[in-house]
């Protein structure tokens, strides 16, 4: 089959945990470079003004990255709705040159979704969405996020105008029939990937050194710099574990945009008596994260809300153990039963409940073995996901 991605706010080769992107770009990567291993073709869609980079780029074996040029020029994210249209017609307008046709477009992101519904207008072939985070669902699971109206009444329009919505972890299937109240048909669950050659366990105290942190305990947290990943939280957490306990908070991601909410961070944790002890790693390559995951004793995930939760994929592919809230992909790692050896799920927000968990799992500096790793993570392929969105798509084929 031929496949046609949008992906117009943020570029599939954009870092993760950098400004506008996240898991998404590596779901992108992962899920397109699977259906071309397969020997499905995809063209990856995104705007020109966003990469830099006007073209066509080979990614992979049958996966194109598309920079369209639409003439708007540079555009924040909060500035693309309007021209939608344009955008939508840079897109056709390249296929038509190409004579390209596709068997589905397959829309990453809300505004994606609406340059997606034009064009399915136009082709007349299926529109399938996955928003990756739900607006509604970031304002109400925290007051620090403030998604304009614009954006939930379009995701309400894009599911029930779309052949097909898509979600990663069931809690997120869950959202999308509440806050939608869609039928049961309406939605499909391909759990996200990992690149298992990449993320790996390696020797803990030889990371630890090479990141300088020998001899210490590490608690690591991953993601962009923003009110939802609450990151606030591991602070208060770590200002409350014994104080001649030797150990450092590292945070990495984030990007310009997130210098403010860094600094305030900072203070937050001098007040608590832990200068020098929380340390912003600025934004990790992707492939350099597993060192990071590696030299950490704990992955600490204090999200009030997440789509899925990549991060925690990559934390137990390295043997690191979770401390999380029960949000994405979590409850379906780390169970009530497992006693541990994964880690914990933290059900409330207070910093003393937290910082127990991360304390229990620091005393006993275990890591997740090699069978475990392997049992958890069997659902979790690229592979697999390819071949249930290939399925998907024959189904929805006229």
């Amino acid at each position: 089959m031929r496949m046609a991605f949008l992906s117009i706010h943020s570029s599939p080769l954009g870092k993760a945990g950098g400004k506008d992107t996240g898991g998404m770009s590596t779901y992108l990567r992962g899920l397109s470079e699977a259906l071309g291993a397969a020997g499905h073709k995809v063209d990856l869609f995104t705007r020109a003004a966003g990469t830099g980079d006007e073209g066509i780029r080979q990614l992979s074996d049958n996966v194109r990255l598309i920079a369209v040029d639409d003439d708007n020029g540079p555009l924040d994210k909060g500035e693309i709705y309007p021209h939608c249209p344009e955008i939508a017609a840079a897109v056709d307008q390249f296929c038509r040159r190409e004579g390209a046709r596709y068997d589905v477009i397959f829309s990453h992101y809300w505004l994606s979704g609406c340059v997606g519904r034009l064009l399915e207008a136009k082709w007349q072939v299926p529109h399938l969405i996955m928003f990756h985070t739900l607006g509604r669902a970031k304002n109400d699971a925290c007051c620090g996020e403030n998604e304009p109206l614009l954006r939930i009444v379009e995701e309400e329009n894009l599911a029930r105008s779309c052949s097909l919505v898509v979600v990663s972890a069931q809690l997120e299937k869950d959202k999308v029939f509440a806050c939608f109240n869609l039928p049961p048909e309406k939605a499909a669950l391909i759990p996200c990937g990992i690149d298992r050659n990449l993320f790996r366990p390696s020797v803990r105290q030889k990371s630890k050194e090479q990141l300088g942190l020998a001899d210490r305990s590490v608690i690591l947290a991953v993601g962009r710099i923003e009110p939802v990943k609450g990151f606030d939280l591991v602070i208060e957490a770590a200002g409350l574990l014994p104080r001649e306990n030797d150990f450092r908070v590292i945070i990495a991601g984030g990007d310009d945009q997130g210098c403010s909410q860094v600094a305030a961070l900072e203070e937050s944790a001098a007040a608590l008596g832990l200068a020098g002890k929380v340390k912003f790693a600025g934004l990790v390559e992707h492939s350099c994260l597993p060192l990071y995951y590696s030299a950490a004793d704990v992955t600490v995930m204090p999200s009030h809300y997440e789509s899925f939760g990549l991060t925690a994929l990559e934390s137990i592919a390295c043997g690191t153990p979770l401390v999380g809230a029960p949000v994405g992909v979590l409850p379906e790692l780390i169970n009530r039963g497992s006693g541990g050896r994964y880690g914990f799920l933290v059900y409330d927000r207070n910093p003393a409940s937290w910082a127990a968990k991360i304390r229990e799992v620091l005393l006993h500096s275990a890591t997740i073995s090699k069978p475990d790793i392997d049992k958890l993570l069997a659902p979790y392929s690229w592979t697999d996901a390819a071949a249930k969105l290939a399925g998907l798509v024959a189904k929805l084929k006229p």
